[in-house]
């Protein structure tokens, strides 16, 4: 197997600073709104130099860099772009995993001869990004033997670069590269595999695998593996994604919002958005799910069944705040809220609303969405939840829309046929 990783660099900014020419070549952070503190989404390869990385807070990047520009996050102008790069890589292969909304896998086993070799074909597509989403939105492609190791090698090929781990580097590639590099080990699973005396990939490798397997169960397996050069991981390709079983969200929540009153609102913001998407999809639910973690990092949580489907987010939302309470309500302080409906049909086979007030809130509903969907979600807010939704909404994202992306494809591929089955119809020639 041979597999390309791309890997699009600094997206969000990158995007931000092709659309806008006054943005580029400055150091520019993606985040909420630019008076409010937030968390950096994505930060430029300027910004970069300064420090500046995902995940910190916005008044820490200020600190790193005074002069830097904030810029609103638009996830749907990102999902946009990633709609066409994903476009882009079917041209090449059929064999397409998406990863995440920047990054994708190929599997270029049989592609790869006609194209000249891994390097060219990875040029290839560089230069078709370069015409197609502009020049400051650029790819680092990272190619290997597996999906691991690809991913190792793009970290060494950004900016913009090709990277390519020959299976007689590998070797080199795993007593170089540290555990926490590794997708998929986290800094408390590397803490304690550096207790056992392994700091790098290739220690791993020389661990017996029941020694692992002790330690961390069926993961260990995995880890052993991995500090041997390969990967269990199966390759993924779009068409195999599943249709969506369950719609949920889930949020940590700023420190500011932590108290049970702030976590119950950002309880019904996140209810709102689940119902929200399952109007979209045309779905109900028949499970609620709710969990919420606390400052000790300790979570609970549980699930109930509903009467009937429903799509509603208040029903959707006196469910899990059941659920709240009999784990004894919220606590001083909540980290993180998670919602999530499950059981999902078609609504068109659930039964209609019998009750007028019950019409009345689905009527609302529907009105309600048609304007955000012409306006955007941020033109019309519940009183109850303006302050958190305004919040948590400028933590800016697009991620998790990968999936959607997919699925858009899939469906779009099986139209197809049936446009062009009906078309042969209406075509009078013989």
């Amino acid at each position: 197997m041979l597999v390309l990783h791309i890997d699009m660099d600094s997206y969000f900014a990158s995007i931000e600073q092709q659309a806008n020419p006054r943005l580029r070549g400055r150091p520019i952070v993606v985040s909420g709104r630019p008076d409010i503190h937030s968390v950096v989404a994505a930060a430029s390869r300027e910004a970069k130099r300064y420090g500046i990385r995902a995940g910190m807070s916005t008044w820490e990047a200020k600190r790193l860099c005074p002069g830097v520009t904030f810029v609103a996050g638009n996830p749907d102008k990102y999902g946009s772009m990633t709609r066409r790069f994903f476009q882009i890589l079917l041209r090449y292969t059929p064999m397409v995993e998406m990863f995440s909304i920047d990054e994708a896998f190929l599997e270029v086993s049989q592609e790869v001869g006609r194209h000249g070799g891994p390097l060219a074909l990875g040029r290839k597509i560089q230069e078709e990004f370069r015409g197609a989403l502009g020049e400051w939105v650029t790819g680092s492609i990272g190619i290997a033997e597996n999906k691991m190791l690809a991913k190792l090698a793009v970290e060494e090929a950004k900016p913009a670069g090709i990277r390519w781990f020959r299976p007689e580097e590998v070797p080199g590639v795993l007593e170089r590269t540290p555990l926490e590099a590794v997708c998929g080990i986290g800094p408390r699973i590397a803490r304690r595999l550096s207790h056992l005396g392994a700091l790098k990939l290739a220690d791993l490798g020389r661990f017996p695998e029941r020694v692992l397997r002790r330690e961390f169960g069926v993961y260990g397996a995995t880890l052993a593996l991995w500090g041997r050069g390969l990967d269990p991981t199966p390759f993924v390709p779009y068409w195999q994604v599943e249709e969506v079983k369950s719609v949920g969200h889930s949020h940590a929540i700023p420190k500011a919002l932590r108290h049970p009153e702030g976590a119950r609102s950002v309880l019904l913001f996140l209810c709102e958005g689940v119902g929200r998407r399952l109007r979209r999809k045309g779905l109900s639910a028949r499970v609620v799910h709710f969990s919420l973690r606390d400052a000790d990092m300790r979570f609970c949580g549980g699930q109930r069944a509903l009467e009937s489907p429903t799509d509603d987010e208040e029903t959707i939302f006196w469910a899990a705040l059941d659920l709240c309470e009999a784990h004894g309500g919220f606590p001083d302080e909540t980290t993180l809220v998670a919602v999530r409906a499950t059981r999902v049909l078609p609504k068109e086979e659930t039964v209609r609303p019998l009750f007028l007030a019950e019409r009345r809130r689905e009527r609302l509903a529907e009105v309600v969405d048609k304007i955000r969907d012409r306006h955007g979600d941020r033109a019309i807010w519940r009183g109850s939840v303006f302050a958190s939704g305004r919040s948590l909404s400028q933590a800016t994202g697009g991620l998790g829309q990968e999936r959607e992306i997919v699925l858009a494809e899939k469906a779009s591929e099986r139209a197809a046929p049936a446009r062009s089955g009906r078309l042969a119809e209406l075509d009078p020639s013989p």
